[in-house]
């Protein structure tokens, strides 16, 4: 099961981790055997909360952002911190 967004716009109060919760359950219970989601290298908060979540990082995708760039353009070169964004890792949690 694919992790696609999750957005809050109330922090700290549990709701990720219940959505979180929530999906692992629901994907064991579909039988999946992993939760697996993709982020980019500059979203250093999404890679804090899904590490203390149980994800491991399972792949590096070296210079991802600068071949996205070529279908879409209007992705910026800066991100989160100012840090150059270039590449996606992608985090996986074992069910």
């Amino acid at each position: 099961m694919r992790v696609v967004t999750l957005d809050s716009t109330i922090e700290d109060c549990g709701m990720g981790t219940a959505l979180i919760d929530n999906a692992k359950l629901a994907a064991a219970t579909e039988g999946c055997n992993r939760l697996w989601l993709v982020t980019s290298n500059d979203n250093t908060k999404a890679l804090r909360f899904y590490q203390k979540r149980g994800f491991r990082l399972a792949a590096l995708y070296s210079d991802a952002l600068n071949e996205a760039r070529k279908l879409k353009p209007e992705i910026p070169l800066v991100g989160i911190d100012g840090i150059p964004l270039r590449d996606e890792i992608e985090l996986e949690l074992r069910l």
